[in-house]
C-alpha cells in the first residue's frame, strides 16, 4: 500500500461527527511535495496534545507548579497561557518543562501570555518572539513543515475602545504576514468572543456554544480573512466539553477561547474539547487538541561554560598551576601557531579541571501541597469544602516558602562566613528578586514591522554595525623611528595581577583566571611573547577580533538603536594592552585640561557636580546669571575618526612602538555579533574607539580635549573665576557648556558644534538642552544649534544628580531617599 493511501485512510478515519471533510493531500490540502513524502506513514506520524487556558495569573505562588502537575495529569505537551501576569519576556525552567513568556515592561503583573513546552519540544524551538503583553510566537521546527503558534490574550469586554481591539488585530495580522504561507500556523488563546452556533463558510463550524456577540464578529472577520478554521466550532461534543468558561455563580457558561489553524492544514486536528474538571483555581477551562505531527530536534551552537571559582579551592588550583607549568612551548617566530598550540592545550585544561558542576534546583514545593491540589480538584463543584481545602493550601505554601526563605538567608551568612563574595552577592540578588533574568527581545524594521526571520535579523544587525563604524578612513600614518623600552617581566606580572576576574572570555577562550596562575617559566614565555608583538608591531589575528553581545538600554527595546553593543575581546590582548596603557598614561594625561574629570586618578563624578556647584555659587555671589547648555553626542565614542586620533597620539610625544601598536590595533581590528550563540560575518571597523579596551577613555579623553582646545582658542567666553574663564565641565562625553550671558553661551555652542563636526562627532538636538539658573525669573531667549532651538528646561539630571532652575537641593535630596528607600524594600526580605 503506498504511503499516499496510507495518509488518506488516516483522514477518512477521523472522527465522523468531526464536519470536516478530508481534502486531498494531507494535512488539509495538497502539501505532499518533494522529500516530504516520506515522512507519512503511520510510525512517523505523532498525535501531541495542545492546549489554550486562561489560568487568571501565573503568579500566585504555586501556580505554576499546580499547573505543570494538571499538564502531566492530561498528558498535554504545548501550553498556551492567557493572563500570564509576569513582567518583561524570557524564558523560565520548571521541572521538565519550558516557560516562554512575554509580559508588560513597566513592571505591573498584569496581562500577559506564554507557553509551556515539554522539554523536548522546547529543544525544536527555532525562534522565540515576544511582540507585547498580549502577543507571543514560538517557532517550532517539525516535519514535514515547521510549526508556528501564537499564543493571543485580548481585552475584555470591559475595553470599549474599537482601536485598541482594531490594533490588537492588525498587530497578529503583521505577525502572521511574516510566516511562510506553506507552513503551519496556529492562532490560539482567550479571544474573549462569542462566535455562538452557526456555520459560516469553511472557517466556522457547527458546533460553536451560544449567540454570537460584535467581538465573535469580529473573530470570524478575522478568520475569514487570513483563511483561518476555528477549530474547536468542527467537533460536536456535549456542551459541557464545549465551554471554556463560567461565571463565578457558576450559571452563565460560554465558549471565548479558542483555537485556529490555517485552513491548509485543518486536517493535522483530530480532535478538540475542554477539560472542566481541570483546576488551577480559574474560570476558565483549558481547550485541548489532538495535533498530528513530527517534532525535529535544533542543534543550537552553545558556548561551553566553565566554573573558574573551582580555582579558589587549594587543590584544585594547585593542580591547575602545576599542569600550566608543564605545557612545553617551543620557541617558534610564529606567534599565530604559537597561541593556537596554547589554546589547545589551555582547553584541555579546563575540559578536565574546571567543568561546572550541575546541581539541581531545589523547589520549595512539596510532595503534600501537590496531593492536596489533585485532593481539591474533586471538590470543584463543593465550594464549602473547595475553600476549606484551598486555606490548608495558603497555609502550607507559606510554610513551605518561610521555610526556603531560611534556607536561602543560612546559605548568605555561610557565604559570608568562608569569605565567598561572588556567591553571597549571588544569593542575594535570588533572595530580593534583583537578579538579572535571560530576557528575550524582538527587532523591528525601519517601518515597525517585527522581524521573525533570523537569517533576517542578523543581516539587519550586520547592516546597522557597518552603517555605525563606516567611515572615510585614510591609510594608516607611517611612524618612523624605533623607540620604546623592552617590555619586562615585572610589567607582566603588574598587569597580570590588576586584571580582572569573572568577565566572559574572548575569541581565544582564555580566562584571566588561569593567566593569574602564571608564574616562573610562564611569565617568562609570555613576556618574550608580549615583546615579539611589541617589537614587530605585529598583533595576533585572533586578537584583533572582538564579539558584541547586546544588551537593551531600555525596557521594550526593538530598534538596533535601542540596544547597546557590549565588546568581548581577548584577556591575554587585554593584559598585553594594560602595560601599553601604563606606559602611555601620563604623557596624555598631561595633555588634558582640569575641565575633564571622566576616566582620570583621583577625580570623578562627584568632583564634576562639585565644580558645577562652585561656577554657580560663584555667579550668585556676584548676583550674576548663570547659562548653561547640556550638551548629549550621538554615540560619540562610537564616531571617533582614525585619522584624526592618530594625528593627536603623534602630536603628545608617544614612542614609535607605542604608536604602531595603537595604529594595528585600529586599522586591523573586526568584530561580529553574537546572536543567540551564532555569530556574524566579520564586520570590519572603520571609526570608534574599542569597546573594552583599557586604552579608550585614555585615547577619547585626549581627543575630546583637542576638540574643545581648538573650539575655545582666545575664547573670552565663560564664568570668571579667580582670574580664569571656565566655560566647560566633562566627563568623558557629558558635556556642560557655561556662560554668564546668553549672548557668550551661544558664541560657545557654535564654536563646540562647528569643531565637533570637523572630528566626526555630532551633536543630539533632541537631547541636548539649555537652563537659566537666576535669582530672578528670566524670560530671556534661546539658544539654537544649525538653526534649531534647543529646549529650555527647568530641571536636568546630570550625572546622576538633579540640577534645577531654583538651585533646590531638597528635591535631590527627596530622590535620594526614595532611591534608598526603593533599595531597603528589596532587601526586606533578608532583614525579615
Amino acid at each position: 500500500m503506498s504511503t499516499h493511501s496510507i495518509i488518506m485512510m488516516a483522514i477518512t478515519n477521523t472522527k465522523y461527527n468531526s464536519g470536516l471533510i478530508p481534502s486531498i493531500g494531507c494535512p488539509g490540502g495538497n502539501v505532499l511535495v518533494g522529500s516530504d513524502k516520506r515522512w507519512y506513514n503511520k510510525s512517523n506520524i505523532n498525535s501531541i496534545r495542545i492546549g489554550t487556558w486562561n489560568v487568571r495569573t501565573m503568579a500566585a505562588p504555586g501556580k505554576i507548579e499546580n499547573t505543570i502537575e494538571e499538564l502531566k495529569r492530561l498528558k498535554i505537551q504545548i501550553m498556551g497561557i492567557s493572563e500570564m501576569r509576569w513582567c518583561g519576556a524570557g524564558q523560565r525552567h520548571v521541572d521538565e518543562y519550558s516557560i516562554y513568556y512575554s509580559g508588560t515592561t513597566n513592571d505591573t503583573a498584569e496581562y500577559g501570555v506564554g507557553i509551556i513546552l515539554e522539554k523536548q519540544i522546547a529543544h525544536c524551538v527555532t525562534n522565540f518572539v515576544p511582540v507585547s503583553e498580549r502577543i507571543l510566537l514560538i517557532q517550532i521546527n517539525a516535519r514535514p513543515v515547521n510549526i508556528n503558534i501564537i499564543q493571543i490574550y485580548a481585552y475584555t469586554t470591559d475595553c470599549k475602545d474599537e482601536d485598541l481591539i482594531e490594533k490588537f488585530y492588525e498587530q497578529i495580522t503583521d505577525l502572521t504576514k511574516t510566516i511562510p504561507k506553506h507552513e503551519m500556523l496556529l492562532i490560539m488563546g482567550d479571544f474573549n468572543a462569542k462566535i455562538g452556533k452557526g456555520r459560516i463558510g469553511e472557517h466556522i463550524g457547527n458546533f460553536g456554544l451560544g449567540d454570537r456577540n460584535d467581538r465573535g464578529e469580529r473573530l470570524s472577520m478575522f478568520a475569514v480573512e487570513q483563511d483561518l478554521i476555528v477549530t474547536n466550532t468542527f467537533f460536536q461534543h456535549h456542551p459541557r466539553r464545549l465551554y471554556t468558561w463560567k461565571s463565578n455563580d457558576k450559571v452563565t457558561r460560554n465558549q471565548i477561547d479558542f483555537l485556529l489553524i490555517n485552513r491548509r492544514f485543518r486536517n493535522s486536528i483530530t480532535d478538540i474539547k475542554t477539560y472542566p474538571g481541570a483546576d488551577v483555581q480559574s474560570d476558565h477551562n483549558p481547550l485541548v487538541a489532538s495535533l498530528q505531527t513530527v517534532f525535529k530536534k535544533v542543534k543550537k551552537k552553545t558556548v561551553k561554560r566553565f566554573d573558574y571559582r573551582k580555582l579558589k579551592r587549594g587543590t584544585i588550583k594547585d593542580t591547575v598551576k602545576r599542569k600550566l607549568q608543564e605545557i612545553s612551548r617551543e620557541g617558534s617566530e610564529n606567534i599565530e601557531e604559537e597561541l593556537k598550540q596554547f589554546k589547545i592545550r589551555i582547553a584541555k585544561i579546563k575540559e578536565e579541571y574546571l567543568k561546572p558542576e550541575i546541581q539541581a534546583k531545589k523547589s520549595w514545593m512539596t510532595e503534600e501541597i501537590i496531593n492536596l491540589m489533585n485532593n481539591r480538584r474533586t471538590f470543584k463543584n463543593k465550594t464549602t469544602e473547595y475553600r476549606r481545602i484551598q486555606g490548608i493550601i495558603r497555609t502550607k505554601i507559606r510554610e513551605a516558602k518561610e521555610k526556603e526563605h531560611t534556607e536561602k538567608c543560612e546559605e548568605i551568612e555561610r557565604c559570608q562566613e568562608r569569605g565567598d563574595m561572588f556567591n553571597l552577592h549571588k544569593k542575594v540578588k535570588e533572595v530580593t528578586g534583583t537578579m538579572r533574568k535571560k530576557s528575550s527581545n524582538i527587532l523591528t524594521d525601519p517601518g515597525g514591522k517585527i522581524i521573525t526571520d533570523k537569517g533576517e535579523v542578523k543581516k539587519v544587525w550586520e547592516l546597522y554595525i557597518k552603517e555605525l563604524f563606516h567611515d572615510e578612513r585614510p591609510d594608516p600614518p607611517h611612524i618612523r623611528g624605533n623607540t620604546g623600552p623592552q617590555i619586562l617581566e615585572e610589567e607582566v606580572e603588574a598587569a597580570i595581577k590588576n586584571a580582572k576576574e569573572n568577565k566572559a572570555v574572548g575569541p581565544d577562550e582564555i580566562p584571566a583566571e588561569l593567566v593569574k596562575l602564571f608564574e616562573g617559566e610562564n611569565i617568562k614565555w609570555i613576556t618574550t611573547l608580549y615583546n615579539k608583538i611589541y617589537n614587530s608591531g605585529t598583533i595576533p589575528r585572533e586578537w584583533l577580533k572582538s564579539e558584541f553581545i547586546i544588551l537593551p538600554k531600555k525596557a521594550g527595546a526593538k530598534k538596533c538603536g535601542d540596544f547597546r553593543t557590549i565588546s568581548i575581546m581577548s584577556h591575554l590582548l587585554k593584559i598585553f594592552l594594560k602595560i601599553i596603557h601604563s606606559r602611555i598614561y601620563k604623557k596624555c594625561e598631561e595633555q588634558v585640561s582640569d575641565s575633564q574629570f571622566g576616566f582620570r586618578s583621583a577625580v570623578g563624578t562627584r568632583e564634576a557636580l562639585f565644580a558645577i556647584n562652585v561656577l554657580f555659587q560663584r555667579c550668585r555671589d556676584v548676583n550674576c546669571d548663570f547659562f548653561v547648555c547640556f550638551i548629549d553626542y550621538q554615540k560619540a565614542f562610537d564616531r571617533v575618526q582614525h585619522g584624526k586620533m592618530m594625528e593627536v597620539m603623534q602630536k603628545t610625544g608617544l614612542d614609535a612602538k607605542d604608536l604602531n601598536i595603537i595604529i594595528n590595533l585600529y586599522w586591523n581590528q573586526s568584530a561580529n555579533i553574537r546572536l543567540e550563540g551564532e555569530c556574524t560575518e566579520d564586520i570590519e571597523i572603520l571609526r570608534g574607539v574599542r569597546q573594552g579596551c583599557v586604552l579608550s577613555p585614555t585615547i577619547f579623553n585626549l581627543y575630546s580635549e583637542y576638540i574643545f582646545k581648538e573650539a575655545l582658542e582666545n575664547s573670552e567666553e565663560g564664568i570668571l573665576l579667580n582670574g580664569e574663564r571656565i566655560s566647560n565641565i566633562r566627563y568623558a562625553d557629558d558635556t556642560v557648556m557655561c556662560a554668564d550671558s546668553l549672548s557668550s553661551l551661544q558664541v560657545l555652542m557654535e564654536r563646540v558644534n562647528t569643531c565637533s563636526r570637523k572630528y566626526g562627532l555630532e551633536i543630539n538636538i533632541q537631547k541636548t538642552k539649555f537652563m537659566v539658573i537666576s535669582k530672578k525669573p528670566t524670560t530671556q531667549g534661546n539658544i539654537t544649534i544649525d538653526g534649531r532651538i534647543v529646549e529650555r528646561v527647568k530641571q536636568y539630571t546630570y550625572l546622576g544628580t538633579n540640577i534645577n532652575e531654583d538651585w533646590d537641593h531638597s528635591k535631590e535630596i527627596r530622590i535620594r531617599i526614595e532611591k534608598a528607600r526603593a533599595a531597603f524594600t528589596k532587601m526586606q526580605k533578608i532583614f525579615k
